[in-house]
């Protein structure tokens, strides 16, 4: 039941006759205003929370690696120059046994060769 202005007036026995303002019976269905239960099944809203949470997970992973890029990069630095100089020792023992062990021709033949 509603009343002259549109206001909606509770079903009771103590509601006044009115003959200036008539009231107004509306029939409907039970629970024609309220919106359907939702149909959705629980398997899509899993995949969708489990697709959300991987995307914040890569972007939690992409922030830390841009966290730790500069600290990569002196890593790489450093392991790079720790090489040079192993190869470097490495160069220097080389030639010092090349001078060492210089062969040349000094004229004279010691033995006779085996051919």
């Amino acid at each position: 039941i509603r009343n002259h202005r549109g206001c909606l007036i509770p079903l009771n026995s103590s509601i006044p006759a009115n003959s200036k303002h008539p009231y107004v019976l509306e029939v409907a269905k039970i629970f024609q205003h309220q919106p359907r239960p939702r149909t959705i099944p629980m398997i899509v809203i899993n995949k969708s929370m489990k697709t959300r949470l991987q995307t914040i997970d890569r972007r939690l992973q992409i922030q830390r690696l841009n966290d730790l890029l500069p600290q990569i990069k002196l890593r790489h630095n450093e392991k790079l120059t720790q090489e040079i100089e192993c190869l470097s020792q490495k160069l220097k023992f080389l030639h010092k046994r090349m001078q060492a062990d210089s062969h040349s021709w000094k004229g004279v033949l010691t033995r006779a060769p085996l051919w």
